[in-house]
């Protein structure tokens, strides 16, 4: 599932005293990975909005079936819970609210741990306690996925 890179260079120039450069740099995808994505509020709508639009599969949830609405929309693939999202994504982004809700969403009944892969990047957008952060990441690591403490501050505009 390795994303193959292909990029090239161009510059162009002109004599040492007036240089003028045209530089074009480009970046393409062999292959976009589906990304799974836990969280549609205020803060992960926007996200999963930009991987939508630049062209990733987003396979999502959220406990607010209204959140899921517009993604559907947008072409999201809607999941009913985040179990369903780690059996059908290795890539997992999840962005919440609080720390019990990230408890829940991982280690709950329907939680991603119940059906991650092996070898899957779960990465937490949410501000949390960093001791449940640790958590979460021990637990993952039990199951052979590597968990990420990514958060985000401030809000939406």
């Amino acid at each position: 599932m390795a994303a193959v890179l292909r990029g090239s260079l161009c510059l162009v120039g002109r004599c040492r005293k007036h240089v003028d450069f045209a530089c074009v740099f480009t970046r393409s995808m062999a292959s976009k990975t589906q990304v799974g994505f836990v969280g549609l509020g205020n803060m992960g709508n926007p996200m999963a909005k930009n991987l939508l639009k630049h062209g990733y599969p987003v396979i999502a949830t959220d406990i607010f079936p209204e959140s899921c609405k517009e993604m559907q929309e947008l072409g999201a693939q809607i999941v009913d819970n985040p179990a369903e999202v780690a059996d059908k994504a290795d890539r997992i982004i999840t962005m919440l609210p609080s720390s019990p809700n990230v408890i829940d969403v991982y280690t709950g009944p329907n939680g991603i741990l119940k059906k991650v892969k092996k070898g899957s990047l779960l990465i937490d957008s949410s501000t949390i306690d960093p001791a449940v952060s640790k958590e979460m990441a021990a637990a993952a690591e039990k199951l052979g996925a590597v968990f990420m403490d990514a958060p985000v501050s401030g809000g939406t505009l």
